[in-house]
């Protein structure tokens, strides 16, 4: 399987029937969650290892662990995630100026509407895995729900939104605007972490080698060479 391609439809919908299966963890995430999970990771602050956010996907954790069939679905489904991720990543490279979400859509007296919610609960989601290294974009938010970049996110992924929703209704007939606002949004948010990648990226490049019986710098706990310095190994 190669790592840089991205999925297919085939494989998104394989993907798609995987999450969405009824012996799923009930907080296990749908495929436009999961878009929203992985676009929050790629764009944020910082750079955030496999083995911090991959869990959480089907809602894995040391007392509840995945219940795989088999080691080859395992590296199966786990393979097309991480595709998609790596997708992700050239979609939202520095220069690309638009995005586009992958979303699920309801039809209502012939007029497609967008649903964001799942999507938007993955992208806060993401940021709920650092939350300190976020903090900056979310002070610089505007207080009243209305042109902040992170305002489609906030209204339709978080609880405080959806009350905001249900109080005010000039904001829900708004909804398209929303929606047509996520894309843009992605970019602004990936624009304003850029300096701080980059100054990330440049101290990493300075910082000395780890050698193989170091610790990995993952935070796994884990000796490199077992880790992320291991070519079988995904975390």
């Amino acid at each position: 399987m190669q790592l840089d391609q991205h999925l297919s439809d085939e494989e998104l919908d394989e993907l798609d029937t995987f999450l969405s299966a009824e012996e799923m963890p009930e907080e296990g995430m749908d495929i436009a969650m999961l878009d929203g999970y992985l676009t929050g990771i790629v764009i944020g602050p910082n750079t955030l290892m496999p083995s911090q956010w991959l869990a959480a996907i089907w809602d894995e954790s040391d007392e509840n662990p995945m219940a795989w069939q088999s080691a080859e679905q395992m590296q199966r489904i786990i393979g097309l995630v991480m595709r998609m991720y790596n997708g992700r990543v050239q979609d939202l490279q520095e220069g690309i100026a638009e995005y586009t979400p992958l979303i699920y859509q309801s039809e209502h007296d012939g007029k497609i509407i967008p649903i964001i919610d799942e999507w938007c609960m993955g992208f806060i989601r993401a940021i709920q895995l650092d939350p300190e290294g976020w903090q900056p974009l979310i002070a610089a938010e505007p207080e009243d729900a209305g042109g902040g970049l992170l305002t489609p996110m906030l209204l339709y992924g978080t609880e405080e939104g959806w009350e905001q929703l249900k109080q005010n209704e000039r904001l829900t007939e708004r909804h398209q605007d929303f929606a047509d606002a996520i894309g843009p949004s992605v970019i602004g948010i990936r624009d304003f972490w850029l300096p701080l990648r980059k100054e990330a990226s440049t101290y990493r490049r300075e910082a000395g080698k780890v050698g193989r019986n170091d610790l990995c710098p993952c935070g796994s706990g884990k000796k490199y060479k077992k880790c992320c310095g291991s070519a079988e190994k995904l975390h």
